[in-house]
């Protein structure tokens, strides 16, 4: 089964026969920025998730098997001209465009979970707390059925009846009564999580770009090697052992991010200041706010597209301290939309932490 919000219809119930699916596509990603074209015949439907310039992944069933990533993008593209199905676009929202594209590839993580032992009010309040972004399968005796729960950074974002397969659910009362039906009739529960990472075999990798995009950031052989570099170098601050975060992915992003603006920076003639001085600039502005941007005691440094850090400060205080430094010095000489371009691969990349640290750059 094909899971897509269908809450903010663009359009609906257009015969692909007809249509240009890369204009198609093209035209919604201007339109929209992020969202989904759903494909649906007797036999078959498909999905097409899309943002601002690339088409993220896709998946197709047939006859109940599912095909994802570069495959059912080839076989949906292939198959629209050829079929009549009915397409509609849905926009989803950017910072949740990864889950519902990566829904596929969920992996389960706890399996055949009995209510003689475990119950489901407790089993969400552990999923919650352990910051789960994937859902809960609930599988219950009697009429009910149950349905699936969907969990974003361990946010509660809707569920979907096993009865009634057709839009999200968002209200509370879903999760009250699959709790009450799961208590009165019993059933097996299912946790999976969803990655939200590319994968490594490339099945929800990006595969198909309709818009130009340029090439951005530092180079990724350099990136990782200095990534690594200073995960050898950086211990976790107290904030991240916590938390559960990995101070060196964080460094990583932060380094990315601030390579990507010196970038930007730099290819912009008028500006006649170097990127690592007008960051300072800015440091020594926010250092009333945020102590570890001091330049003088240089806790948060970056210089020569390197990131170090020896401060303890919990890591969503150091990413929002540098993302709101990034933005401003971006709104400050009009550079917000190039640096929106060029960071595409930087969301991509690092998909959980955007997500995480519920950045909107």
């Amino acid at each position: 089964m094909i899971i897509i919000p269908k809450e903010k219809p663009a359009i609906t119930n257009m015969n692909s026969y007809y249509l240009d699916m890369q204009k198609l596509i093209e035209h919604y990603q201007g339109e929209l920025g992020a969202g989904v074209v759903y494909f649906k015949a007797p036999t078959m439907q498909c999905a097409l998730f899309f943002d601002e310039y690339q088409v993220v992944n896709g998946c197709c069933e047939e006859k109940k098997k599912m095909t994802v990533g570069k495959a059912a993008i080839d076989r949906t593209v292939k198959l629209s001209s050829l079929k009549n199905f009915a397409v509609s676009v849905y926009w989803i929202r950017p910072d949740r465009l990864y889950f519902w594209a990566n829904l596929p590839n969920s992996e389960v993580i706890h399996s055949n979970l009995s209510t003689e032992f475990t119950d489901l009010d407790g089993l969400i309040r552990k999923m919650e707390a352990e910051k789960l972004t994937g859902y809960i399968d609930v599988r219950l005796r009697g009429d009910f059925k149950g349905g699936l729960l969907f969990f974003f950074n361990g946010e509660i974002i809707g569920g979907l009846s096993a009865k009634n397969q057709g839009n999200i659910d968002r209200s509370s009362s879903f999760r009250d009564e699959l709790i009450t039906h799961a208590r009165e009739h019993g059933g097996k529960f299912s946790v999976s999580r969803i990655f939200m990472e590319e994968k490594a075999n490339g099945s929800a990798s990006p595969a198909v770009a309709f818009r130009d995009k340029k090439k951005s950031g530092p180079s990724q052989s350099k990136t990782k090697a200095k990534a690594e570099t200073e995960k050898s170098k950086t211990s976790a601050p107290s904030g991240a052992s916590k938390s559960g975060t990995d101070t060196a992915r964080v460094l990583a992003m932060l380094q990315d991010l601030l390579g990507t603006m010196e970038q930007v920076v730099r290819s912009n003639r008028k500006i006649r200041h170097d990127f690592e001085t007008l960051l300072n600039q800015k440091f020594v502005e926010k250092v009333d706010k945020y102590e570890f941007l001091d330049p003088f005691a240089a806790e948060f440094r970056y210089s020569n597209g390197s990131v170090s850090y020896t401060g303890e400060s919990d890591p969503q205080v150091l990413v929002a301290a540098i993302s709101e430094c990034v933005s401003e010095i971006a709104d400050r000489f009009d550079l917000t939309p190039q640096l929106r371009k060029e960071l595409h691969p930087w969301r991509s990349k690092f998909a959980n932490e955007v997500i995480a640290f519920d950045l909107r750059l």
